[in-house]
């Protein structure tokens, strides 16, 4: 063999063993799963939430990509298919539900009961709220949160001629959020339905240390006054 066939043919061999060093150093291709979370991190849900299907339909116990499936469909205004999602987690990895997918959970929870509020659901709210309490009891705004959900079911039951199970709501709702003053108003008001003065007069005043200007709190304190032997 002549030394420039020898001299190409040792070159060829570098080549194709420097191809072959640089492959196996760049490691396999990155898993569906590994795509899913790598799009999440850029702020592609769309993407994100595509790869974490696919993968899903190869393996639906895997857990990383329900997971990151919820996370997905969070960002992407999806929290009822979030909760789903993370419902399925629970199933396939509890360790991982109650300890990694703990915050999206919560979070989850939280974007729920003001979406469920939004569209007129308070008992699924008050439900997403309480269960949120549980899981996160010092969580930022949860009193104000569950104050609506309460107040928004306490209407409902009164629309709904539950006057006892509203006038229930309306207290709770006074004590975890006492700056609604609606929920104040309303829990007096069917006590004065009911023509229990003294009860009423309690919680008027209570109402007016968070409540001292408001004008409806002095107009169902005189009605209250017709009744405050009972």
């Amino acid at each position: 063999m002549s030394p420039r066939v020898v001299r190409v043919s040792h070159l060829w061999l570098c080549l194709v063993l420097g191809a072959f060093v640089a492959g196996c150093a760049s490691g396999p291709p990155p898993t569906l799963t590994e795509l899913g979370w790598t799009a999440l991190e850029t702020g592609d849900w769309r993407a994100a939430k595509q790869h974490f299907g696919e993968a899903l339909r190869v393996d639906s116990r895997n857990a990383s990509a329900w997971h990151g499936q919820a996370e997905a469909q969070l960002s992407g205004r999806d929290p009822e298919a979030a909760l789903r999602s993370l419902g399925s987690l629970s199933k396939v990895d509890s360790a991982r539900f109650q300890g990694e997918a703990r915050p999206t959970y919560a979070n989850a929870l939280e974007a729920a009961t003001k979406q469920r509020l939004e569209h007129a659901q308070p008992e699924a709210a008050l439900a997403a709220v309480r269960a949120l309490a549980k899981l996160d009891p010092d969580r930022r705004g949860l009193s104000r949160l569950l104050g609506a959900a309460l107040l928004a079911e306490a209407d409902h039951k009164r629309l709904r001629g539950h006057p006892k199970a509203a006038l229930g709501l309306y207290k709770e709702a006074c004590r975890v959020a006492p700056a609604e003053l609606e929920a104040w108003v309303g829990a007096v008001e069917i006590l004065l339905e009911r023509k229990k003065g003294r009860e009423a007069m309690r919680l008027l005043e209570a109402a007016r240390k968070s409540h001292p200007t408001a004008g409806i709190i002095r107009t169902l304190a005189r009605q209250a006054m017709k009744y405050r032997k009972r």
